[in-house]
């Protein structure tokens, strides 16, 4: 499935995600792929551990890793 990048003016496959996820972009608020994205990061938090049912937080540690606002 793609989406439309306003900011690029071309079509972007939406499970690659935005090209440019941190630069501005003026688009942002109405972008589908922005969306797409938030909605993944979504469900890889609320993945529950079956053994304890304790929700699985190995999704947001990575996340921030990769924004990379860990902290140290």
């Amino acid at each position: 499935m793609e989406g439309f990048c306003q900011k690029d003016n071309i079509a972007v496959d939406l499970e690659k995600g935005c090209r440019h996820p941190n630069d501005y972009c003026q688009y942002r608020q109405a972008c589908m792929i922005h969306f797409h994205e938030l909605e993944q990061r979504r469900s890889r938090n609320n993945i529950v551990d079956s053994k304890d049912g304790h929700k699985d937080h190995s999704a947001k540690v990575e996340e921030r890793q990769d924004a990379g606002s860990l902290d140290k």
